[in-house]
């Protein structure tokens, strides 16, 4: 059973995708109203960029997309034949994005056209967010439950029929624990059913994944090898969907004795890395290590939400004052959802409120929405990204 929820807030439209009612895939976009505004380099998105500079040691050139799009790193396009002509500096063309960018690297890009006139940025077509969505990660969902009216006829009128509107107190990313798995999918360790757990790393080159017993003992240490590396498997795969982590991935199971236990499992892998759409190159190296590719469609969790920084959520890693706004307000817009009648107060610190000053439009919808039955309110006390949320 495969089921799509998405969330139309104030700030952002959130998707999850259900597979037995476990989360397997997240999706995050702009509020309805305010997709011209997402300049997100997803894969397949058009841009006009600006050629900066031509390397021709490197046989590329380096363009920038417009704001908000890569990071500060100027996306990397191939030359080529049919576009070398066209690529000189401060050049303006037509590119699709082949690749997102991923840490301190760019996008990787696709040549289209040149371009005779315009400003970097995010070029037509721009699909409404719920129906984008659907499109994405729902494609194949056997229903789908939106919380919002005006999201239910959009995506009836982009073809989609199996589509239920959910209005409830709960969230529906609360309802189905989907606030869980995203909270918890910034964690490094990941514990499995039975014992052992999963230890993730995000490199700019590769994600590592060590699969670690946890110092679990038994009076058959083959069989619990083998008993860990089964749940490990597919839990694995389960975690590089829910992240949307893409590219080059090695996990280090443990080792297996025996030709019958090592065939089992290798017949078990087979059936779970077919659950990622588009992986393959599957293969052990000589010291027992699978690795394998996955399609980098977009953004992982962590490069999406979290920059360089010695704190929390992971090590050396911070959530973003963008990502730390649409949780406080996301936050904020669900306890005026469940509680009609009570008045909230949001304390955040000065970052945050600075932010969310620059991006009144959110508090004006949520007074559209519920009325005004919420403050929001700097505190010195709060850290400079944090929020607390009270009810009065």
């Amino acid at each position: 059973m495969k089921r799509l929820i998405i969330e139309c807030g104030v700030a952002e439209t959130c998707a999850a995708l259900l597979v037995d009612d476990q989360v397997w895939k997240f999706w995050f976009g702009s509020a309805r109203g305010d997709e011209a505004l997402d300049n997100f380099p997803r894969a397949g998105r058009r841009f006009a960029g600006r050629v900066k500079t031509v390397d021709k040691s490197l046989n590329a050139a380096f363009v920038d997309l417009g704001p908000k799009t890569t990071g500060g790193a100027d996306a990397f396009l191939a030359l080529k034949k049919n576009n070398e002509a066209h690529c000189i500096d401060g050049a303006l063309v037509e590119v699709e994005i082949k690749a997102p960018p991923r840490q301190s690297k760019g996008a990787a890009l696709r040549f289209i056209a040149p371009l005779k006139e315009g400003m970097p940025g995010r070029l037509p077509p721009v699909a409404d967010a719920v129906v984008e969505a659907a499109q994405i990660i729902g494609e194949a969902a056997d229903e789908i439950l939106v919380d919002d009216g005006a999201a239910l006829r959009a995506l009836q009128a982009a073809g989609f029929e199996n589509v239920r509107h959910e209005s409830h107190p709960v969230s529906l990313f609360a309802k189905f624990n989907a606030d869980q798995d995203f909270d918890a999918a910034f964690d490094r360790i990941v514990s499995l059913q039975g014992g052992g757990r999963l230890v993730i790393d995000e490199a700019q080159a590769l994600t590592a994944i060590d699969v670690d017993t946890g110092g679990l003992s038994a009076s058959s240490p083959a069989r619990l090898r083998e008993k860990i590396a089964f749940a490990a498997a597919g839990e694995a795969m389960r975690q590089i969907s829910l992240r949307n982590i893409g590219g080059h991935i090695v996990i280090d199971f443990p080792d297996i004795p025996g030709d019958a236990g090592r065939k089992r499992f290798q017949e078990h892998l087979r059936k779970m890395i077919v659950r990622l759409d588009g992986a393959g190159a599957a293969s052990f190296s000589r010291s027992g290590l699978y690795s394998f590719t996955a399609p980098h469609q977009a953004l992982s969790l962590l490069d999406r939400f979290t920059e360089e920084d010695a704190a929390a959520p992971v090590a050396g890693r911070r959530f973003t004052l963008e990502a730390g706004a649409k949780m406080a307000v996301a936050a904020l817009e669900r306890r005026l959802r469940s509680a009609p009648a009570a008045h909230f107060r949001l304390f955040t610190g000065a970052a945050l409120a600075g932010y969310l000053s620059e991006n009144d439009i959110w508090c004006a919808r949520l007074t559209d929405r519920y009325g005004p039955r919420f403050d929001i309110l700097t505190d010195d006390k709060t850290g400079d990204r944090s929020f607390d949320l009270t009810e009065q």
